[in-house]
């Protein structure tokens, strides 16, 4: 614990933007605000990044959890990627009702000409060949969209000026997320320390069920960004990482094959041996926290099948009656990385495992 910047008394609240100073009350940060709104900024510089482009890089020390960025999206459409394959006349009307400093945002993004990725591809067939000036703007910010919009909701995709400048890595140190109560607001936060002087990194492929091999996170970067990855993963020998995904692939299918046949004890060993797997790879620990609310849900259906069927078996006792231990740990990175999409995950876990017998524990 830290002392509170004004009135010494120990917190665990920080500073939520830059993380710099402590408080133990809303209270004590507004007095403050005054003095600490001098140096109080995000812990990044924008400048560039070799064969990148422009990129995010740490202008101090950053732990896990930390925030990096918050930020409301320059544009944000509901529908979007596929309302705008639809509809590009959707994009337009929405570009042409920004102010000109958020146009220029958008215009200042990568990805206005010359772009080959798969959506833009389809988006130049949707287009007419109007040469008209003011015409050739939204087509460009169209096709800028394309290329770095993210998702912020079920459905909806956005822009937003600075996060959507993070370049990709396939072993991330950081992850996004939407807020509680502002679907369309983005937060960066650390999930792997990063040093004074490094580049801040997304996984744009990052996908809980998914584990792709080397070849095919490289043709998706290629066919969606338009860009080889040449990250610290795929530069080296990725026989061994590759063979580790492969295995970590094919025990979440098999807890999803277990679960469809009523294999209780497969899915629960399987689920077992993929939180493992995963602890031991540092570019796969960003889907730790789901991981092991899954094993925390099948050791509790394993539980409930013995006792109905009077099962005596001492190691599927044993394994059970770890459940416990695995909630927690999902507990612990939730809180550890503070990303609100790993707390509502967890906390809708607990609240529909609770009336199978689970724990209450929810984060708060």
């Amino acid at each position: 614990m830290a002392n509170c910047t004004v009135c010494g008394k120990q917190t665990t609240k920080q500073c939520g933007k830059c993380s710099n100073a402590w408080y133990c009350r809303t209270e004590c940060q507004r007095s403050d605000w005054k003095n600490h709104k001098k140096v109080c900024k995000y812990p990044f510089e924008i400048k560039e990044s070799e064969g990148k482009g422009l990129g995010l890089f740490a202008t101090r020390d950053l732990q896990i959890g930390d925030l990096v960025v918050c930020e409301d999206p320059i544009i944000y459409l509901s529908d979007g990627i596929k309302g705008v394959l639809k509809s590009p006349q959707t994009f337009k009307h929405t570009y042409e009702n920004l102010g000109v400093e958020e146009r220029n945002k958008i215009l200042a993004l990568v990805g206005a000409d010359n772009d080959l990725t798969a959506c833009n591809l389809v988006m130049e067939s949707c287009l007419d060949s109007s040469s008209r000036k003011e015409d050739q703007e939204w087509k460009r910010a169209l096709r800028i969209y394309g290329r770095n919009a993210i998702a912020v909701d079920d459905s909806g995709s956005a822009l937003f000026s600075t996060i959507s400048r993070i370049n990709h890595s396939c072993s991330p140190n950081v992850d996004w997320s939407y807020l509680e109560n502002h679907r369309t607001r983005k937060e960066v936060r650390v999930i792997r320390n990063i040093k004074v002087g490094e580049e801040v990194l997304v996984d744009y492929l990052a996908k809980s069920e998914s584990f792709p091999l080397t070849s095919d996170r490289k043709e998706a970067l290629r066919w969606g960004w338009h860009f080889e990855c040449k990250c610290s993963l795929c530069s080296l020998d990725h026989d061994e990482n590759d063979a580790l995904r492969k295995r970590v692939q094919q025990l979440h299918d098999s807890v999803l094959n277990c679960g469809r046949r009523e294999d209780v004890e497969g899915a629960a060993n399987a689920a077992l041996q993929k939180c493992k797997l995963l602890e031991k790879c540092e570019d796969l620990k960003i889907h730790l926290p789901v991981a092991y609310m899954e094993l925390y849900e099948t050791l509790i259906m394993l539980n409930l099948y013995r006792r109905a069927y009077g099962i005596n078996d001492a190691f599927m006792a044993k394994v059970a009656d770890r459940r416990e231990e695995y909630r927690e740990k999902a507990y612990k990175h939730c809180r550890r990385t503070k990303l609100y999409i790993d707390k509502a995950m967890y906390n809708k876990k607990i609240k529909r495992l609770a009336m199978m017998g689970g724990s209450h524990i929810l984060l708060r």
